[in-house]
């Protein structure tokens, strides 16, 4: 039972990485095309619009380097578990043949020191869809701002325009990484419960720490989407809340008409989620996410304690 919760943890992350590595192939046209449109978006941006964009960088780059330290970390425990404890290699794998024969057993270390270190750069590849998700967060601040301080029917059919291709672009943004989303929400949970039961179980403190970090990188792997999820939602639906307050009862009724429009288009906030399968990602489905988790790390110690 406890190699199979060990091994659970460590395929949690290993069989993410060829199926990452897929879906993010099958949206590559559309990656391209949010890409090409970010760049051009920031090059194209005015001084306050950099000094939001800014905002938001330093706002996020001290967290997501603090989890992009702690899975550099997490690999190097488990390529260093050999180290201190009686196990050959950092997975426990059997093989038909004899791996105490060198140059085998260094083969076979580097071997697994290679797939420990593309599990740690392909779990590192979910902050590029939250970076899109902050962006298209910010974007939705930035039109907020400019309809704030609208002045003229002209401004307010521009920014209307960039209300209509922003909502474009953040469906755009939304349809390429929900699988991705949904690929992380899946496999960090099985590395969180391996993970928590393995921690839970009689074993050196050398093997206990491996697991709980691996556990831990479980939760923050979510955390990386919930977060700027519900910023999407919460800057999505801001947007009516800007119209509200701008000076509309001082414009003539076509304007106003214009601005009606837009509030009720702001009434449906942009979200990340996949009908029957994964709900609408924000900070409140993390919340309840993790109640889950802690039921389920219950439910299985309980089966364990019983057999």
């Amino acid at each position: 039972m406890l190699l199979v919760m060990k091994l659970g943890c460590q395929l949690s992350a290993i069989i993410q990485v060829p199926l990452q590595l897929i879906l993010f192939a099958m949206q590559k046209k559309r990656l391209q095309f949010i890409i090409l449109e970010m760049e051009t978006c920031y090059q194209r941006a005015q001084e306050y619009e950099k000094k939001i964009f800014q905002q938001y960088i330093d706002k996020c780059k001290l967290f997501y380097g603090s989890i992009l330290c702690w899975l550099a970390m997490t690999g190097i425990s488990v390529i260093l578990t050999p180290l201190f404890s009686s196990q050959l290699f950092p997975c426990e794998t059997e093989y038909p043949f004899d791996v105490q024969l060198q140059p085998l057993k260094t083969i076979i270390y580097v071997h697994q020191i290679l797939i420990a270190y593309q599990s740690v750069i392909q779990v590192s590849t979910n902050t590029f869809p939250a970076l899109l998700l902050w962006f298209v967060a910010a974007r939705f601040e930035i039109l907020s701002v400019q309809f704030r301080t609208m002045t003229s029917m002209k401004e307010l059919v521009n920014y209307t325009r960039k209300h209509s291709l922003l909502l474009r672009y953040a469906k755009e943004v939304s349809h390429a990484i929900r699988y991705i989303a949904l690929l992380c929400v899946t496999f960090s949970t099985g590395a969180v419960i391996f993970g928590y039961l393995t921690f839970m179980s009689q074993q050196p403190w050398t093997v206990k720490w491996t697991f709980l970090m691996i556990a831990f990188c479980g939760f923050v792997e979510l955390y990386m989407y919930a977060w700027p999820a519900d910023n999407v939602i919460s800057t999505s639906s801001g947007v009516a809340s800007a119209v509200y307050d701008s000076l509309w009862y001082d414009n003539n009724l076509a304007m106003q008409k214009i601005l009606i429009h837009v509030i009720l288009r702001s009434q449906r906030p942009v979200t990340i989620s996949i009908p029957c399968a994964l709900p609408n990602l924000s900070m409140n489905y993390y919340a309840s996410y993790i109640s889950t988790i802690f039921s389920y790390m219950a439910f299985v110690r309980i089966m364990i304690g019983q057999e």
